[in-house]
């Protein structure tokens, strides 16, 4: 039965718990399910209230308080107050919980006593009274209210969180426009059902942010390439396109293919911990092999330009990724010079690794055939010996932190902030979290570090481009292409209300409204007579 379901491709989440959901996949089942006190417009990528009605920084950057919006409910019916939003931060933060994305909470005070299991709460957070939630910062940052607009900072119930961790996991309750009726098992998507209670007055989207599908069942495809053939069979009504199919998905399935640019940049990565990757001159001989722009010409067909900074030109507009050369945005300056590397390693006296090397990827994301590519250039440019080593989705992310050699990664930010481009990937505090080349320059540290602590946005602008520029002189990891990402979204049976891809590149499922025979005998009447509440 498929009328009234909006069926969605996903490959398997490490998570869909708002509080410990991080990749791609638990991210976009996570942000159907709770609202954050902030969103992100899908459009503008813009910060609106949410669950919030407002947030005020403190002038000296330490602490942010939020006013919340009362009548907002959990999925099991009780009203969400400001004690629920300091059990959940803390909860997140807790070694127990295991949260990947908890990393993004490291600026609030208390983190590194919660985080080893001293404390149980973080002493920063303070319930002021139901609807006022106050929080404080171990250091000043003054873009603390973007950080606000991921799900990890989202409320979750602690009687149901505490009762029953597993079952939590299975079926996670909060605040969103959307619950789960059917469990997430392994191998097994979840199936989530429009929420009656949700409060309908997030800003940040049209009727308020409620569901327009009256249900949503995630299909688990690992494969991208099956779940392209999946779509194509009629078996579901989205799905993302691996890189090396979207020619074809552009000619066979027409109105329903699009490519959308988003903020997010592909990486070749250096454990810079490790020889011979300590040293900068063979991460530079190393990119030197990589022709970026013909490997990008012949895997992406012109969707992706090379990417020449660590952030997103969405981030900072302009420069040499962006509208025209621009002297104070950071440039990776970089040719592609095989000749030029070998000289360079033997000028240095530096000869080929005994072992060779391996450049780490994840399979089945249409990867393969740019990375092949990248091993025979670093493999003829060098004359090392070079490998690929492929990883199913949940080893690869094991073995990403304590990577020895090369390795594959995306960044993409979770919103449009310079310094979640920039702090988790290269930050000394980083390491062991998103800064999987382990690379440490105190003062790229200091920089970000004053960074943040700047009201003026301008100095503060300023003060990340200073310390991406040193980055991408170090080359801990080198730039490949901008973001792209390609989707197949069925136009017989769905219609968005409003672009189909958010601004970072998801897939803007709440906007999804059935349509047609989709739509079953109910239609999306529901929809349309409950989304004015509350607003």
């Amino acid at each position: 039965m498929t009328s009234g379901v909006l069926r969605v491709q996903l490959g398997e989440p490490s998570a869909i718990d708002p509080g410990r959901a991080f990749e791609h996949d638990g991210a976009l089942v996570a942000g159907l399910l709770a609202d954050p006190l902030v969103d992100c417009d899908p459009v503008t990528g813009r910060l609106a209230p949410a669950a919030a009605r407002g947030w005020e920084v403190a002038p000296d950057g330490l602490s942010v308080r939020f006013d919340l919006r009362p009548g907002v409910r959990f999925h099991h019916g009780r009203e969400v107050v400001a004690e629920d939003y300091r059990y959940a931060l803390s909860r997140a933060v807790r070694p127990e919980t295991r949260s990947d994305a908890a990393s993004a909470l490291t600026v609030l005070d208390g983190y590194q006593e919660v985080a080893s299991g001293r404390d149980r709460m973080l002493r920063g957070v303070r319930a002021v009274d139901p609807y006022r939630l106050e929080v404080g910062l171990a250091r000043p940052f003054h873009e603390i209210a973007a950080v606000f607009g991921q799900r990890v900072t989202a409320p979750v119930p602690a009687e149901l969180a505490e009762a029953d961790p597993a079952a939590f996991a299975r079926r996670p309750v909060s605040n969103g426009p959307y619950r789960v009726v059917e469990d997430w098992r392994p191998g097994q998507g979840p199936v989530l059902e429009r929420f009656a209670g949700y409060h309908a007055a997030n800003a940040a989207h049209p009727y308020g942010g409620a569901g327009q599908s009256p249900r949503i069942a995630f299909r688990l495809h690992n494969s991208l390439a099956d779940a392209y053939h999946a779509f194509l069979r009629g078996e579901l009504d989205v799905t993302e396109v691996p890189p090396d199919l979207a020619g074809r998905a552009a000619a066979e399935a027409g109105a329903a293919f699009h490519s959308t640019p988003n903020p997010m940049v592909t990486f070749l990565g250096f454990p810079t911990g490790l020889a011979p990757f300590d040293d900068p001159v063979v991460r530079r001989a190393v990119a030197m092999c990589v022709d970026r722009e013909a490997i990008g010409r012949r895997h992406f067909a012109g969707t992706r330009p090379v990417a020449n900074r660590v952030v997103p030109p969405l981030l900072d507009p302009g420069g040499t990724d962006g509208t025209g050369p621009d002297p104070a945005r950071p440039a990776l300056a970089l040719a592609h010079d095989p000749q030029g590397a070998r000289r360079l390693l033997a000028r240095h006296g530096i000869t080929p690794p005994p072992g060779g090397v391996t450049v780490l990827f994840n399979a089945g994301q249409g990867h393969e055939g740019w990375v092949a590519d990248v091993v025979r250039g670093i493999a003829a440019g060098l004359g090392w010996q070079v490998s690929a080593r492929s990883l199913d989705w949940p080893a690869y992310l094991r073995e990403l932190p304590r990577a020895e050699g090369l390795f594959r990664m995306n960044w993409a930010v979770d919103q449009l902030s310079y310094d979640n481009a920039l702090h988790p990937l290269v930050h000394g505090a980083a390491i062991g979290e998103g800064n999987h080349s382990r690379y440490r320059n105190p003062d790229v540290d200091a920089l970000i570090d004053a960074a943040r602590a700047t009201a003026d946005e301008g100095v503060r602008r300023a003060r990340y481009r200073e310390a991406e520029q040193i980055v991408l002189d170090d080359l801990p990891l080198l730039p490949l292409w901008q973001g792209a990402l390609y989707h197949l979204v069925s136009p017989e049976r769905v219609r968005p209300l409003g672009p189909p891809i958010d601004v970072l590149g998801a897939p803007a499922l709440r906007r999804y409204r059935l349509i047609g025979a989709a739509a079953g005998a109910a239609g999306n009447g529901a929809a349309g007579a409950g989304i004015g509440v509350g607003r």
